[in-house]
């Protein structure tokens, strides 16, 4: 993708050479990669800031990313947001209609580079429900966007695991949703409830079971959420293509149906 322009150019990691040796990208006041959660003001959605620190710790602990333990709620309109290239919207009920300063900072962000992880935390009965809210919620922030399924062969789900499907704490989709923006995928949606898989509790155990798979859904669901993160963060996806070829010269991968 396009960076911004240097006063408002999101700070990266540089996976030099497509190795995925990454140099430490600037949060806000900080050294390190900060994970963020956007917190809708008209939304009822509980913070999950220990679960991104958990994500940060697996992303430090799995990564050359120096991701730090100290996320935290972010509002549309904050004056911080530039600072963030990366930010997670988790849910369990339907996404409030924004205001028009909202939609239009959520906009400018996107377009300049950020990236919105989407996750729907809310199980099975309203997943439709919550799927056409979504699209319409993109649709506002987006125009003449739309919400598509997101290949198996992207580099999404290769940026840094191979994985081959979409995990969480449940499996109800197997396929992550996104919608792009100058070539690379500038929103993407899980229905699977993501970061409920890699929360841990004060004594480091994890706080949720994962069904139907267990603990190999649940290395999936955080391999997954590493993989976005280092998506998020690339200087460079605009060719999708240079880069898998990459992968699979270094790696032996194929893509699906070769």
């Amino acid at each position: 993708m396009h960076g911004p322009g240097p006063q408002s150019r999101f700070p990266v990691i540089l996976l030099l050479l497509l190795c995925f040796v990454a140099t430490p990208a600037l949060g806000a006041g900080g050294s390190g990669v900060i994970l963020g959660q956007l917190q809708l003001p008209a939304s009822p959605s509980a913070t999950r800031v220990s679960a991104l620190d958990s994500l940060a710790a697996e992303v430090k602990q799995r990564t050359s990313i120096a991701a730090e333990s100290r996320s935290r709620t972010l509002h549309p309109t904050a004056g911080e947001l530039f600072e963030f290239p990366v930010l997670f919207l988790p849910g369990d009920d339907l996404l409030p209609e924004s205001t028009f300063d909202e939609q239009t900072a959520l906009s400018h962000w996107l377009k300049a580079g950020g990236a919105l992880v989407i996750d729907w935390q809310g199980g099975g009965a309203r997943l439709e429900q919550f799927r056409a809210n979504a699209e319409q919620f993109l649709a506002r922030l987006l125009p003449g966007s739309s919400l598509e399924r997101i290949p198996r062969g992207s580099v999404v789900y290769r940026s840094f695991y191979r994985l081959h499907y979409a995990s969480g704490r449940l499996r109800l989709v197997d396929d992550l949703y996104g919608v792009m923006v100058d070539g690379r995928y500038a929103v993407i949606v899980c229905f699977n409830d993501l970061l409920s898989a890699v929360e841990r509790d004060k004594s480091g155990e994890f706080s949720f079971d994962v069904a139907p798979g267990g603990q190999t859904q649940r290395e999936d669901a955080v391999r997954l959420l590493v993989n976005l993160v280092v998506y998020a963060l690339c200087l460079d996806y605009k060719d999708d293509k240079v880069h898998l070829e990459y992968l699979k010269s270094r790696r032996n991968w194929r893509l699906p149906d070769e």
